[in-house]
């Protein structure tokens, strides 16, 4: 099973990982433990995605790779 991610405590400027292999910054948090809203810095599989922002859904976070 995969490590549950508190998305309450992830904090603007945090660096996360998506299971579509992407990786994003937080830049905002509603803070409702549902989705942030990220700026894309990687997509493998999209890489039009890159500097744009859009919100990321909990399930869709892999991980927390830094500023949690």
């Amino acid at each position: 099973m995969a490590e549950v991610i508190n998305l309450i405590t992830i904090e603007e400027g945090a660096t996360i990982s998506t299971i579509n292999g992407a990786t994003a910054e937080v830049v905002s948090n509603p803070k409702d433990g549902v989705w942030v809203f990220v700026k894309y810095l990687t997509s493998p599989e999209d890489p039009d995605l890159v500097g744009t922002e859009d919100m990321v859904f909990a399930q869709d976070i892999a991980e927390v790779l830094a500023g949690e």
